[in-house]
């Protein structure tokens, strides 16, 4: 493994180690990303679903079985936008907002216990470089959406100049 592979595949071990760590505190309501969905509709209550799609930058058919499960254990409520009905507003409920205080209950000391190891100057240093990456990753992907259009585009005019 070269020097460039070398951070990355720590990092996959870490996100691997941080996933089995925590599964033993999730119940059988919970999924992945069900404390960062929770979360954000606790911040944003009423937002739409377009907008936490945007938010935790994941695809609408996600995002839709989430909120359904969601839905059908009570967690949320999702309403209809009154003036447009294709948009619907996504709400806490009582139940939801008492299984958001149980799950910070657990992944809170859970979180602190993990960072405890870093010193408050590497804590600052691992927010830079992880930042850093996600800056390099949006960049990249913008660069390919860019691209993407471009051959789509003389696609579509090698089509219509015959």
């Amino acid at each position: 493994m070269d020097l460039q592979e070398q951070p990355l595949e720590c990092l996959f071990r870490l996100m691997r180690a941080l996933r089995r760590g925590r599964s033993h505190h999730h119940g059988p309501r919970h999924f992945h990303g069900y404390g960062r969905l929770m979360e954000a509709i606790a911040r944003y209550e009423g937002t739409s679903a377009r907008e936490l799609t945007e938010l935790l930058d994941i695809r609408p058919s996600s995002l839709s079985e989430m909120l359904s499960r969601l839905e059908s254990q009570g967690d949320i409520l999702r309403r209809r936008d009154e003036k447009d009905a294709r948009i619907s507003h996504i709400w806490l409920t009582e139940q939801g907002r008492q299984q958001i205080q149980r799950h910070n209950q657990t992944r809170l000391p859970y979180q602190n216990a993990l960072l405890q190891c870093l010193t408050p100057q590497e804590t600052r240093e691992l927010n830079r470089i992880c930042q850093k990456l996600i800056d390099c990753l949006e960049e990249e992907q913008e660069k390919e959406e860019r691209v993407c259009r471009q051959e789509v585009r003389e696609e579509c005019e090698d089509q219509t100049d015959f």
